[in-house]
């Protein structure tokens, strides 16, 4: 299987947004409320597999108990199809990523604060192609501790870009 991974020397803009311009990111964000209600990140127990369902493929779970080394829980198959890789069980700082440590300054940033971050990802490829997309890291924690990260990146553009460049490729 061939790897997507980010080339040596990345284009890479992170933009945090206001709102989410992605509909799945959306929606996920608003569940995410619903299920917070007074409290100021949902608990533990709302990670339900089966309410994610729409979200699975492109869903990241991210385990800070200890948020200076935020470990990835699970890497759904959207980004294993996509990258080429399942960091499922890795450190986020012993990932292939080279912009793991910004992932990782990112996660504990959100696990430290309670608060969702929402923004833009700008990336270049190893084959060369620019891809973007965007992303919400949502807390989970029971009381006032940060447990698990929910990060969703939609692919969606990202995927399309690939079928352009992939069809410029063929003709």
């Amino acid at each position: 299987m061939t790897t997507n991974l980010h080339s040596a020397v990345p284009v890479l803009v992170s933009v945090p947004t206001p709102a989410p311009e992605s509909t799945r990111l959306d929606a996920l964000q608003k569940k995410w409320q619903e299920d917070r209600g007074a409290r100021a990140f949902p608990p533990l127990a709302a990670i339900d597999p089966i309410a994610l369902r729409p979200f699975l493929g492109d869903l990241v779970v991210v385990c800070v108990s200890d948020p200076a080394r935020p470990q990835f829980r699970l890497f759904g198959s959207g980004f294993r199809e996509f990258f080429g890789l399942d960091c499922s069980g890795m450190a986020v700082l012993d990932s292939p990523f080279p912009e793991r440590e910004a992932m990782a300054a990112a996660y504990a940033r959100v696990a430290l604060s309670g608060r969702p971050e929402l923004g833009r990802y700008c990336w270049r490829s190893q084959t060369g192609c620019t891809y973007q997309s965007d992303y919400v890291i949502l807390p989970y924690g029971d009381g006032d501790k940060v447990a698990r990260l929910l990060v969703l990146e939609d692919l969606d553009e990202a995927r399309r870009a690939r079928r352009r460049a992939m069809g410029c490729l063929l003709t």
